[in-house]
């Protein structure tokens, strides 16, 4: 395992308390949307599909342990961020979780999502695979909300020799002139108020912790993503 921390100097432990507490949005928010879905009267007469959706909330709820319990034990040893627990992860099968995750919240929002073409290769990322959908999730979510109305959200996969690109691509605009500032914790940026700026900034920080950086585009074919080392099969 290796710790995640800010990359400051100062201690980093409030601000990343801060933007980790952030993300209990995202799977709150899930569990809440599939607990409405299981009151509704289609969802009662599909039997196979209640099973599915009651197991999407026991993993959203294992998740939400998950991160309770690093920031009770981070807390408690008064150190100084979160521990990965790096692991082969298969590409494949982090976009296909990413996106069965975040297709509930691009409903919500009435934006489509789907994987780019080609599909993901086939090899593997050494890392936290928590973190990882983590950041998908988040990116994925940033781009139903602030790119085009009715439009598709697609998570594109680039192999670039011994590294892979993750990307979230939208039909908006991207992030705008304030652009890389609101990876820095707490930027105040257009979109301030709903929090864009703590999402990104914990997306960077948990990129870094896995040797990667942040890549971005603004204007037509805008897209945020990072790119990792990664193992082709």
């Amino acid at each position: 395992m290796s710790r995640l921390s800010s990359g400051t100097s100062e201690d980093p432990w409030p601000d990343i308390l801060r933007l980790v507490a952030h993300q209990l949005r995202i799977p709150t928010s899930l569990i809440a949307g599939y607990t409405e879905m299981l009151a509704s009267d289609e969802i009662q007469r599909d039997q196979q599909r209640r099973k599915e959706i009651l197991e999407e909330i026991r993993q959203h709820l294992r998740d939400l342990n998950r991160l309770a319990v690093e920031l009770q034990e981070a807390g408690r040893a008064a150190t100084s961020g979160l521990m990965l627990r790096k692991e082969p992860v298969a590409v494949r099968a982090l976009i296909d979780e990413s996106l069965r995750l975040a297709t509930p919240l691009c409903e919500f929002r009435g934006v489509g999502l789907e994987p780019g073409t080609p599909a993901a290769p086939t090899g593997h990322v050494l890392g936290d695979r928590f973190y990882l959908k983590m950041c998908l999730v988040n990116l994925i979510d940033n781009a139903a909300k602030y790119g085009k109305p009715g439009g598709t959200v697609r998570i594109i996969t680039e192999p670039l020799g011994p590294l892979i690109q993750l990307r979230v691509e939208d039909e908006g605009m991207g992030l705008g002139p304030q652009g890389a500032r609101l990876f820095d914790p707490f930027a105040q940026g257009a979109h301030a108020n709903e929090g864009v700026g703590l999402g990104l900034a914990l997306v960077k920080t948990i990129v870094e912790a896995h040797a990667g950086s942040i890549t971005w585009r603004s204007g037509k074919g805008s897209y945020v993503g990072f790119t990792i080392p990664w193992s082709p099969n």
